[in-house]
């Protein structure tokens, strides 16, 4: 059921914690359309079965519906850049190779030997063709057949009529998508608002410096909606609440029937609400500044500064910004260079805005298991001032009972916040099945939670149910 924003209750506030629309208008810098942009498309999706995180026949249903028919994160340009190169793509028990097919150009092949159905690409690989390791069966890198060994045994095979089959390949701002049907529809249906709210964004030419993939125990559903609302940072992220305007978080939905995209906008350099009127503000500025300033850099002497606020934190962000990649971001807003900016692209997409928290994230289920999945996380720095491309940071990749701190993976503070985030979702997994068969449901706040309310109803609407 759609709802009119304008009647619930859009989050909290205290004069030393404002609303994100407040601080856009004490901006120091012209606000970007997109920040300023609102997305109403909110509904109410009432109570959703638990069942719906653990019950394989639900899982079939998505397999069916969602993972085979929409256009879905797949994998950066940059991790693989000659042509030949590949990288495996897994999503459920489908695998697909994404290769580098020309110097501009990509294409997904399904992941199969055409004779005994060998899995032709585990992880990374590269080179002028695509060979099985089982009986050399050989294609080109666009999938055509170049070398079919033994082929005089198979007198119903033509080597010209077997090629790779591939399905729909396209990307957006050097990110690479794939669709499984190939009756689709174009990918810029599928994106929404991203191209308009990303134009002036870069995306395209950003590079990955950091890149963990972990294994999850918890359902995909369960592991992308711990992070489709900001409200546990309080309980789940103390240490951040002195500086994150946690529970005065803006949240936006734009749907159409071909995408859902939706945002939150987490206001940085100002305390949680939830800590109160009487919350330090001069202390979430100097939080902010710390948590984001490289070791060696010189901090500021706090007890001298009289305007300590949240112009100053993202005049201090510029400035560590610029020293790091040498990029000028004189022009750039406070909340460009501030704030937690995370949309979310149906199903499987994360992308983030601004410079307060350059992550992309992307969640696939695991296999046959339903309470199992991926999460695949990256850090995306703007290219450095002479324009020379960084290589793509080497994948980091984490077992379910790996943590991100003990192997030091490099997102500095995130390390701890994703270890605190992975330790609820299992349990919310577990507790989903072990729940009273009286209270059959899990509930949703209808603001804060909006994103999980448009998240279901799309999902049950595909599924049919």
């Amino acid at each position: 059921m759609k709802i009119d924003i304008g009647t619930i209750q859009q989050g909290t506030s205290t004069p030393v914690s404002p609303t994100y629309q407040e601080l856009l208008k004490a901006d120091a810098r012209a606000v970007p359309a997109w920040a300023t942009a609102r997305g109403e498309d909110f509904v109410d999706v009432g109570p959703v079965p638990r069942s719906r995180y653990y019950d394989p026949a639900f899982a079939q249903l998505e397999m069916d519906n969602v993972w085979k028919k929409c256009w879905q994160i797949a994998a950066r340009a940059e991790e693989i850049p000659e042509v030949g190169d590949r990288v495996e793509y897994a999503v459920g028990t489908m695998s697909f190779i994404i290769v580098r097919s020309g110097p501009d150009s990509f294409k997904a092949l399904w992941n199969s030997c055409l004779h005994r159905g060998t899995k032709l690409c585990t992880d990374y690989g590269a080179g002028e063709q695509i060979r099985c390791p089982f009986h050399a069966w050989t294609w080109n890198v666009d999938g055509s057949p170049k070398h079919l060994p033994g082929l005089w045994d198979f007198p119903g095979i033509k080597q010209e009529k077997m090629a790779l089959p591939e399905v729909p390949c396209d990307t957006w701002g050097g990110n690479i998508f794939i669709n499984p049907d190939a009756g689709c529809g174009p990918l810029k249906d599928a994106l929404g608002v991203l191209p308009e709210h990303f134009k002036d964004y870069d995306y395209a030419n950003r590079w990955t410096a950091v890149h963990v993939r972990k294994k999850v125990r918890a359902n995909w559903k369960t592991t992308a909606e711990a992070f489709l609302e900001g409200w546990h940072l309080s309980e789940t992220h103390p240490q951040a609440q002195a500086w994150n305007g946690d529970s005065s978080t803006q949240y936006d939905v734009w749907e159409d029937e071909h995408a859902q995209v939706s945002r939150s906008t987490t206001p940085s350099a100002v305390p949680s609400p939830e800590l109160g009127h009487q919350a330090d503000a001069r202390r979430a500025v100097i939080e902010t500044i710390t948590s984001v300033t490289p070791p060696g850099m010189e901090l500021p002497d706090f007890d001298t500064i009289e305007n300590l606020d949240r112009a100053f934190a993202a005049e201090w962000r510029r400035k560590v910004l610029t020293a790091m990649t040498g990029v000028d971001c004189a022009d750039k807003s406070d909340t460009e260079m501030l704030d937690a900016a995370q949309y979310f692209m149906f199903p499987n997409f994360f992308p983030w805005h601004g410079e307060g928290a350059p992550l992309w994230y992307q969640f696939m289920p695991l296999g046959d298991d339903p309470n199992a999945c991926i999460m695949d996380v990256r850090f995306l720095l703007p290219m450095p001032a002479g324009g020379q491309r960084p290589p793509a940071a080497r994948r980091i990749d984490l077992d379910f009972d790996e943590t991100y701190q003990a192997h030091n993976v490099g997102f500095g503070l995130f390390d701890e916040v994703f270890d605190q985030d992975q330790s609820n979702v299992p349990r919310v997994q577990q507790g989903c099945q072990s729940g009273s068969p009286e209270t059959k449901f899990v509930n949703f706040g209808l603001y804060q939670e909006s994103r999980l309310h448009a998240f279901h109803a799309r999902l049950a609407r595909l599924c049919g149910v």
